[in-house]
């Protein structure tokens, strides 16, 4: 038996994962899906949350409460606290899975990565900037954008799975996971297993971006989705089946 954490990235929450742990839990394995600082359940304000090591405490605690050795899947800027978690603990980590996930190379950091050259070929990406907004606290979704925020995270979600969707999302994502700087190590982080789930019609980010960090940081083996953002919606099934055959692996 596995043990999975399943790391959400910007305003979403642990439960988004829902519909690929229950898959996981039918076939023996153990999930967590942590509220990361300032999201879902978590009570901690995103003015307060000044550090990667904050924003990303509840899926350390979850790591650290492991049995062994876990499984982490980031998703999105959820990415980051996998690599961020991959060099401070890689004794505890038997792979790391990157879920269409921000991926930052040594000195570098997920924003590095956004709103570049690369990432702004994307029609569907400038339009989506219509519904964001940076705060003092963080990066800020304007949940009244709907539309915007359907085409952009949820492009091939069902409407009813959006319409339960949107109602659990926090309006902020402090800075921290953004702007955490990375430094990985070839024989700490260096020494995991890694993979990486590429998302071929994710309109929240590019394809072309989701390559260019998988050169950043060489080595992983890469898994595909004909999915956009959120696969863990869209198609659950097809994210279980890519964590079951991890898991048979490691």
């Amino acid at each position: 038996m596995a043990t999975f954490i399943l790391i959400h990235g910007s305003w979403h929450w642990g439960g988004c994962f829902l519909p690929v742990s229950n898959i996981l839990a039918t076939h023996g394995h153990a999930v967590i899906a942590p509220d990361l600082a300032g999201h879902g359940f978590n009570s901690v304000p995103a003015a307060n949350v000044t550090d990667i090591s904050i924003y990303a405490a509840p899926a350390r605690a979850a790591l650290e409460a492991v049995k062994g050795k876990a499984i982490l899947l980031g998703h999105s800027v959820g990415g980051a606290t996998c690599t961020w978690l991959g060099e401070e603990m890689p004794e505890k980590i038997a792979a790391l899975v990157y879920l269409t996930g921000f991926m930052a190379p040594n000195g570098k950091t997920a924003r590095d990565f956004v709103m570049t050259q690369t990432y702004l070929k994307d029609v569907a990406i400038i339009e989506s900037q219509g519904m964001l907004r940076l705060t003092r606290e963080g990066l800020g979704l304007d949940l009244n954008k709907r539309d915007l925020i359907a085409r952009s995270l949820y492009s091939d979600v069902s409407p009813e799975h959006v319409e339960v969707a949107l109602p659990s999302l926090s309006k902020i994502t402090p800075h921290a996971p953004f702007t955490a700087v990375s430094k990985i190590t070839p024989e700490r982080y260096g020494t995991l297993p890694r993979h990486y789930i590429e998302c071929l019609e994710d309109r929240g980010l590019p394809l072309a971006v989701q390559r260019e960090m998988q050169a950043a940081v060489p080595g992983a083996t890469v898994h595909q989705l004909r999915t956009g953002h959120s696969p863990f919606f869209s198609a659950p099934r097809d994210v279980a089946d890519i964590l079951l055959k991890i898991a048979s692996k490691v």
